[in-house]
């Protein structure tokens, strides 16, 4: 098992299991106690220039309960809602904290943003603060000012003069997040909060409609600290660890709190883009003890025939990776190469870690473990709830009253029902489970596209790509990739009087990255004549989704040869 020296014995672990969240468990409460050690060191962030930055637990949370009594003078009150879109590093953290210890509840954004993105989940959550350092972002904002329900508007971090020379004054209506917060008390009266009490509403994509924001309780926290950090990740308190998630995502709960700051660890951020030469100098250089990385972060690493010879990574214990299928190729590289386990984890943002391979167990290249000690999971039928055999193909489910589930799509209860059959909480991936417990994922039973390990649902890429002059309507699917896994591939019907052609595609793609988020844009557009329909005028993606893998079939076999391709 390379360098790990941690073994669960998994059924043991399986039969003595026990749930019991304590009703008054908040996550805030576990921040505290870390940062009763004034030198615990919590974050560090590394920028493209080299500049460092170094964060203790005490200096987070003083800096956190300053920003708490800002709010707090601001009118925000326990179970308001405050819309978080920072990058990586020490002030999201302070932000989040300063939330929740008065009771707030944090909707987490990428930076990737635009205006319809913002917009969208202002509106939805009824957001009543925004903080955020990007520019980019705050110019969208501007845009939109108007129409959105907010009366606090907090411009955090580097300030703008120091980031392009402009006149920060021209910034109408931010207030100035660091200025406030170096004024006010640390002395903060913290609120009464429970494990009920909402901690966050992250946004996911699905197949039809807009992003659904997914409610989760303090009690989350408390199960990634059984599961994800005590089982999956094995995290321990002295250790510098390095998830290469953005604040943006759920995965961002599961790895920097979840099994990081949970079990008192430090955290190492870069604030550059990815790079994978890059990722090898940043876990030499800084001793990284665990990493998280996305399969396709470790499918371009792969590629460095020469790693070992160049980097020691002789301190990292090992590799976790989720949010897409780790193809068994990333797997043999790391321990032929390193003698390094790349152990694979699977959840969603509606839960913790579902399924994972556990420190001591037998690591079968393609899978994504067993059901995690705590976790009542099966492979069901959707349509009955009834399990299926083994080796039969079915719907990963988890008991549907399980403490890690999250407690419902905020503002559509609607949605909340349809995840739900029996006994069962359908998480929409097809998978099947062997006789050893094994589980191997298949496919999504929706249109999601999982590129990079992001989500991204039909409807907010269709929606943009519609609204296009020259788009009479459009379908987008998932489309193999050998670097990505899978790419945003949207099929085009023109309106009358525009003709095909590579200009009009990047313009169409330029376009889409306007309006939203960046990584949604189609990186393939084919122009088509109609779309494939049911009766009903149902777009029939299955049959979009059947060609394009017919079209690639030699590259996906060869690819499969190599081992860096698995459905």
């Amino acid at each position: 098992m390379g360098k790990e020296t941690s073994s669960f014995d998994y059924e043991e672990e399986i039969k003595r299991f026990t749930w019991d969240v304590p009703a008054d468990y908040n996550f805030v409460d576990v921040i505290g106690r870390w940062a009763q050690n004034r030198t615990k060191l919590m974050v560090i962030t590394e920028h493209p220039d080299g500049r460092v930055e170094k964060a203790a637990y005490r200096e987070v949370w003083d800096n956190a309960m300053q920003f708490g009594n800002v709010l707090k003078r601001s009118g925000i009150q326990k179970g308001d809602r405050v819309l978080v879109i920072l990058p990586r590093g020490t002030d999201v953290y302070t932000v989040s904290i300063g939330i929740w210890a008065i009771g707030g509840v944090v909707v987490p954004g990428t930076i990737m943003l635009r205006r319809g993105d913002i917009e969208y989940r202002c509106k939805d959550a009824d957001v009543k603060a925004l903080v955020t350092s990007d520019p980019t972002v705050a110019d969208e904002v501007d845009a939109i000012k108007d129409m959105l329900p907010i009366d606090n508007l907090f411009f955090s971090g580097q300030r703008e003069e120091e980031r392009d020379g402009r006149d920060e004054g021209r910034r109408k209506g931010w207030r100035d997040f660091q200025q406030e917060m170096i004024r006010a008390s640390r002395d903060l009266e913290l609120e009464k909060i429970g494990a009920n009490d909402a901690l966050a509403i992250n946004y996911t994509s699905g197949t039809t409609g807009a992003p659904k924001g997914v409610l989760h309780t303090h009690s989350l926290m408390y199960c990634f600290d059984r599961l994800n950090r005590y089982y999956w990740w094995d995290t321990q308190s002295d250790e510098l660890c390095w998830a290469t998630t953005e604040p943006g995502w759920a995965k961002w709960y599961w790895a920097p709190y979840g099994a990081i700051i949970n079990g008192g660890a430090a955290n190492f951020h870069y604030s550059g883009r990815f790079d994978p030469e890059k990722w090898f100098e940043l876990l030499d250089t800084w001793k990284i003890k665990r990493a998280c990385m996305t399969p396709t972060e470790l499918r371009a690493m792969a590629a460095i025939k020469d790693a070992d010879q160049r980097y020691d990574l002789s301190d990292l214990k090992v590799i976790l990776t989720a949010g897409e299928p780790c193809t068994p190729g990333i797997i043999r590289f790391f321990f032929e190469k390193f003698g390094i386990p790349v152990r694979e984890g699977y959840g969603q943002t509606e839960t913790c870690v579902i399924a994972c391979n556990l420190p001591g167990m037998d690591l079968n290249p393609g899978s994504m473990g067993r059901f995690t000690p705590g976790v009542k999971g099966a492979i069901v039928d959707p349509d009955t709830g009834e399990q299926v055999p083994s080796g039969e193909r079915g719907i990963i489910a988890v008991a549907r009253d399980h403490p890690m589930l999250f407690k419902g799509y905020h503002n559509k209860p609607e949605k909340t029902t349809e995840c739900f059959v029996g006994n069962w909480y359908l998480t929409g991936d097809i998978a099947s489970m062997d006789e050893a417990g094994y589980i191997w994922f298949d496919s999504r039973m929706d249109d999601v596209c999982i590129s990079s390990g992001y989500r991204i649902g039909p409807f907010e890429v269709e929606s943009v790509v519609d609204s296009h002059e020259s788009v009479l309507e459009s379908a987008m699917i998932p489309s193999p990739d050998a670097v990505r896994g899978e790419i945003v591939k949207v099929f085009v019907v023109l309106r009358e009087g525009f003709e095909p052609s590579g200009e009009l595609i990047r313009d169409i793609q330029q376009y889409v990255k306007q309006i939203t988020a960046p990584y949604k844009y189609p990186r393939e557009i084919e122009f088509v004549e109609e779309l494939p329909k049911t009766i009903s005028g149902k777009i029939k993606r299955k049959d979009l989704r059947t060609s394009e893998f017919e079209k690639k079939r030699d590259v996906i076999k060869e690819l499969e040869e190599k081992g860096l391709w698995q459905r």
